[in-house]
């Protein structure tokens, strides 16, 4: 028999697993029927267990008994119990570190009262052979078969991959749907619950050093991750997914790196603006709901906020790469930003900033003359590079020489599709005249790699005539 507990164990979660969208709804009636009772139905639990990344709540026990291997390496610490067959005692010790260091972070992140998870804790399996952990009855036979890992209560399973990084960061995203589990009753449809883990386990750092909700700065920091390059593949398509389209993926994911990419982007998206975060944080307690219900809820509290959001998506998902950093990146946008009238504009353009808007909405129609003066520096370096308005042609970025002016248009009305083009840059320089086809926004910026303009310093004096 199997015992199943409505209120106290986490529901099972899979990176890159599959789950069954019906028995969601099923056992989301079930739970509603018996509330926090606990109940013996062997033959529920079979069916609601059975079905892929189906999330099904368990009891404490996960159905793994005390490992007493002795050839397998054990690692204990305050928030997990690990085995691995692939890795040193010193690797298993590293990974119980991080582990141990990333749960005060969840706590805060999550917004739990201190001390919520002073005494959670996971027995996690690190593992090259998956064969040989079932033979040993260390993976039980309902836990259907995963290709990156597998959370359900308690338990974690972990697919040991070519990097100690790699390796860490699925512990990590299983360790979050563990903890969402136990906390919120589930993790809501597959972007909010992939993409929030992904934010709970993309790191810098090593053992107690480790620091979640991390950007890459660099390919090498996070080897076999991934999810820019998967992304970069996509925008080479010319079209990348709505908001809308990240929100409606498929309950079933199958462990697509793609969409990992996709819903961690716009989780990040939501959670760096202060004025969506707050929506954000509390949907993680509709966590039990898996699917329009729990979108309807966010998009009523943002609905006002919706055209600004989507139109931030796009210039987020045009630039996103390593080393992009929210301190920068965050865009000043309004829905009440007033229509131009045909007035002088003039701002100054920060070259150590990213999109910058001129502070009005364009009506459909309407034609402008920009010109630009001033220089920038983009390097400190022995030899400093000084660009003016149309730029440093001796290095381009996004096919731009690098240092020029240029332009993003940006509709005020979302999209409805599931897909849309990919922002085009405007090449200004020192000129050029813009007209617009629709009610939009108009941003600026100075050409560089997001990565690169922590030390650039200046900027262009800008004037906007009809």
């Amino acid at each position: 028999m199997l015992d199943v507990t409505c209120s106290e164990d986490g529901i099972r979660f899979g990176a890159g697993s599959r789950y069954d969208a019906m028995m969601i709804r099923t056992w989301n009636a079930f739970q509603i029927l018996v509330g926090s009772c606990v109940v013996t139905a062997m033959s529920l639990g079979i069916s609601l267990l059975g079905t892929g990344s189906l999330l099904a709540q368990v009891s404490n026990e996960s159905g793994v008994g005390k490992v007493s291997n002795a050839d397998l390496i054990r690692s204990s610490g305050r928030h997990t119990e690990l085995v691995t067959d692939s890795h040193t005692q010193r690797q298993a010790d590293e990974f119980v570190a991080a582990f141990d260091a990333a749960v005060p972070q969840w706590e805060r992140f999550w917004m739990l009262s201190p001390g919520t998870l002073d005494s959670w804790k996971v027995d996690a399996y690190v593992m090259r052979e998956r064969e040989d952990f079932r033979r040993r009855d260390l993976i039980p036979e309902r836990v259907p078969d995963f290709r990156f890992g597998y959370a359900m209560g308690k338990t974690v399973w972990v697919v040991s991959q070519p990097s100690q990084y790699y390796t860490r960061h699925l512990l990590l995203h299983e360790g979050a749907h563990a903890l969402a589990g136990q906390q919120f009753g589930g993790a809501g449809p597959a972007w909010y619950m992939e993409g929030t883990a992904e934010m709970l386990s993309t790191h810098q750092g090593t053992g107690r050093e480790v620091m979640i909700n991390h950007i890459p700065k660099s390919r090498d920091e996070v080897p076999y991750w991934g999810r820019f390059k998967a992304i970069r593949l996509r925008r080479e398509t010319q079209t990348i997914p709505s908001i809308g389209g990240v929100m409606g993926l498929p309950l079933d994911l199958d462990g697509d790196v793609e969409s990992y990419a996709w819903s961690w982007a716009a989780t990040m998206l939501l959670y760096a603006y202060p004025e969506y975060r707050d929506a954000f944080q509390a949907a993680a307690r509709n966590g039990h709901q898996a699917g329009n219900e729990f979108n309807e809820v966010i998009r009523r509290r943002l609905a006002s906020q919706w055209p600004v959001l989507a139109a931030r998506w796009r210039l987020m998902c045009r630039d996103l790469n390593y080393g992009f950093d929210w301190q920068r990146e965050r865009v000043a946008l309004s829905t009440r930003d007033p229509l131009w009238q045909g007035q002088s504009l003039d701002m100054v353009v920060s070259a150590n900033r990213g999109w910058q808007s001129v502070g009005v909405r364009f009506p459909p129609g309407t034609r402008i003359r920009i010109a630009a003066t001033g220089r920038c520096t983009l390097a400190q370096t022995t030899a400093p590079w000084v660009s003016e308005p149309d730029g440093i042609t001796i290095q381009y970025n996004d096919g731009i020489p690098l240092g020029k002016l240029i332009a993003c248009v940006v509709g005020n009305a979302p999209g409805t599709s599931e897909t849309e083009p990919v922002l085009s840059a405007i090449a200004i320089g020192e000129g050029k005249e813009i007209t617009f086809d629709e009610h939009a926004w108009l941003l600026l910026r100075v050409n560089d790699g997001v990565d690169a303009m922590s030390d650039n310093t200046g900027g262009y004096r800008v004037e906007i005539e009809k």
